[in-house]
Parts: structure tokens; C-alpha cells; sequence
């Protein structure tokens, strides 16, 4: 409705600028000035805009003091196998995910790292990180399966895979809620 109101009242001052010259003589230099305020405003909006402190999303998602949190060696990842599925350097994770700690596991991120072991030393060919939401109780245990996409050549697919798996941005709650 505003915009609406904006625009009618856009559309009467062209239209009375261009049928009164006494109106044009007072209307170009107000809206010239008001232009330009404008302007200036956006320019100082965009200017403080980048020198916010940047924020990362997972800070928002952070334990407060005195919340239970989890550490990564009390998520077990038991008989984790990496399957290869097309496209090329694309797995699937499956195996089982255990909750050896004291709160309720809410989700954590898998991280996975991929290397070629044919020759020595083993060269690093990629990484990737898949979000799981578990909702796991103490003590309980869950399958997991997820797809993980690492970088290669066309046509060089790893000769002897090693991947690394690790728990990391570990999120608990106290109840289970």
C-alpha cells in the first residue's frame, strides 16, 4: 500500500513538472537534494554493513555456560564403510553411531578425509563434511548413512583409499528437547 502511495505520488510530481514550470523550478532542486540524502544514507548503511564483526552461524547454535556439552571421543563411529557410488567421488558412508556420553546428542558434523595410499607417503586427495542429526540418547545407538562428495580427476579415482572420519560441531541438550 505504501509502494502504492509512493509511486501515485512520484507519478503527480512528473506530471505537474512537466505541465508548470514555477513547480519545476521548485521541484528539481528538492528532489535533487532529496536524491541525493538518499544516496549518501545507502552509502553509509553499505559502509557500516561490512564492518560489523562477522558472525558464524554455528556460535548461534553455541552452549551457553553451564550447558551440558559433548566431546567428539564420546561419539563412537562403529564399522564406518565407504562405498564408491557414481558420479565419480561420490561414497556413502554407513556404519553405526553410538552415544557414549552423559547428554542427549542433538546432531554433530562427519568429518571425512580421503587419501590415496598406493604410494608412500599417502597423497591427500580431499575432504568433506556431512551435518547428521542424530537425536540419541545416552548410551544408545543409531545406523548412520551419508553421501560425501571429495574432489579427483576425471579418470583418477584413488588406487588404494584411506578415509579418516571425525565428530566435530558436537550439539547436546541437557533433556532431550
Amino acid at each position: 500500500m505504501v509502494l502504492l502511495l509512493l509511486a501515485a505520488a512520484g507519478l503527480m510530481i512528473v506530471v505537474f513538472a512537466t505541465r508548470f514550470t514555477r513547480f519545476r523550478r521548485v521541484a528539481e532542486p528538492v528532489l535533487s537534494v532529496l536524491v541525493a540524502l538518499l544516496l549518501l544514507s545507502a552509502f553509509i548503511v553499505w559502509l557500516n554493513d561490512g564492518t560489523d564483526t562477522q558472525r558464524d552461524p554455528a556460535t548461534a547454535l553455541a552452549p551457553a555456560s553451564g550447558q551440558v556439552q559433548i566431546e567428539a571421543k564420546d561419539i563412537a563411529l562403529i564399522d564406518l564403510a565407504f562405498t564408491p557410488i557414481q558420479p565419480a567421488g561420490s561414497y556413502v558412508a554407513s556404519g553405526t553411531v553410538r552415544n557414549d556420553s552423559a547428554a542427549f546428542l542433538d546432531y554433530f558434523d562427519l568429518d571425512v578425509r580421503l587419501e590415496d595410499c598406493a604410494t608412500e607417503p599417502c597423497r591427500a586427495v580431499g575432504r568433506d563434511q556431512a551435518l547428521v542429526i542424530a537425536r540419541l540418547p545416552p548410551g544408545r545407538s543409531v545406523p548412520l548413512k551419508v553421501t560425501l562428495v571429495f574432489p579427483f580427476r576425471q579418470g583418477e579415482p584413488p588406487q588404494a583409499p584411506r578415509f579418516t572420519a571425525t565428530a566435530g560441531r558436537i550439539r547436546a541438550l541437557p533433556d532431550g528437547r
